[in-house]
């Protein structure tokens, strides 16, 4: 941070009362390193500023600056990014809805939440320009949740991700927006997108915002179990898995056929995961299966070493055979 950055961080902190809260989510890695150290910097400008520091959820959590709920800088805005960054921070410390933003991306229809990763680089002239331009849309409607990845310091997720140039915008998995953004050609996306192309990211804000009843009946409207449930029933957190596991159970209270269309995933996942998650995976099963999991979760009761998981498996091939006895009393 350079002194021309330094007092322009002083001035904008002189401007406004109140203070600024931010979470630091850190670890030992040189990602955390570089956003400690815009953190410190930041809180030697001027007072007012506190920082939360916390360690990943999981190993799948990343380094991040966290303004509000909503906004994650995977990146150390610095430079033309400290605008934009200084100016989402003034947002989340007025707590005001920004109507010229939700006026402009006539985002007012949107119930479903929307995660956008916005991929930059510092040397990047026209990076700034489109975080400043999405940024807003965090006030235009709650659903909305964006992430800043810097691609050159979070270069594993960047390969991940396939960035070939910045500034690259992803929607879900299956959307994605190189260069110039054309807002209304985004928000109509995120507004009429299929709900069956929702990933991980956006099933995870329903079960953040204890929305997991909402989850369950939008599939269940759909006639469709999103294949991104799957990944939150195996998720690593006990938190997120819990979540899924109310909205798979909704279902299967429901429509019990529609909620054992996702058992034959949940199976092929079975080997991949931990032993408490298995047994997660077996609960799901028995809340949701019928008579073609039997053969499944006997061979769980015969072969595994696991004494608990034995149990789980007994457990689930009792709920079946009790749903079974109750709705098909002559099988």
């Amino acid at each position: 941070m350079n002194s021309s950055e330094q007092k322009q961080i002083a001035a904008w902190l002189t401007a406004r009362s109140g203070s600024l809260e931010l979470e630091l989510i850190t670890d030992e890695s040189v990602q955390a390193e570089a956003l400690e150290r815009f953190c410190q910097q930041l809180t030697d400008c001027g007072p007012g500023v506190h920082i939360k520091t916390r360690s990943p959820d999981t190993d799948a959590e990343h380094p991040a600056i966290v303004i509000g709920r909503r906004l994650k800088y995977q990146a150390v805005p610095l430079g033309p990014e400290l605008s934009p960054f200084l100016e989402a921070a003034a947002r989340q410390m007025s707590e005001m809805e920004d109507a010229l933003a939700a006026g402009a991306y006539s985002l007012e229809a949107l119930t479903v939440p929307a995660h956008l990763d916005i991929y930059i680089a510092p040397q990047c002239p026209h990076c700034p320009q489109t975080v400043g331009q999405l940024l807003p849309m965090i006030q235009a409607n709650h659903n909305i949740s964006i992430s800043i990845i810097d691609g050159t310091l979070f270069t594993e997720l960047a390969d991940k991700a396939q960035i070939k140039s910045v500034p690259t915008v992803m929607l879900d998995t299956d959307f994605r927006w190189t260069g110039t953004v054309d807002m209304n050609e985004l928000t109509d996306t995120i507004i009429n997108r299929d709900p069956v192309k929702l990933g991980p990211k956006t099933l995870r804000s329903f079960i953040d915002d204890g929305r997991a009843s909402d989850l369950a009946q939008m599939m269940i409207k759909a006639q469709t179990v999103f294949p991104a449930l799957i990944d939150l029933i195996t998720h690593d957190l006990w938190s997120i898995r819990l979540g899924a596991m109310v909205a798979a159970e909704e279902i299967a209270w429901e429509d019990r056929p529609l909620a054992g269309t996702m058992i034959p995933a949940l199976e092929k996942r079975f080997t991949e995961v931990n032993e408490t998650v298995q047994g997660d995976i077996l609960h799901v099963i028995g809340e949701t299966g019928g008579p073609t999991e039997v053969p499944f979760l006997e061979n769980i009761v015969a072969d595994a070493a696991n004494e608990e998981l034995r149990e789980a498996a007994r457990d689930a091939l009792d709920s079946i055979r009790e749903y079974a006895a109750e709705h098909d009393p002559a099988g």
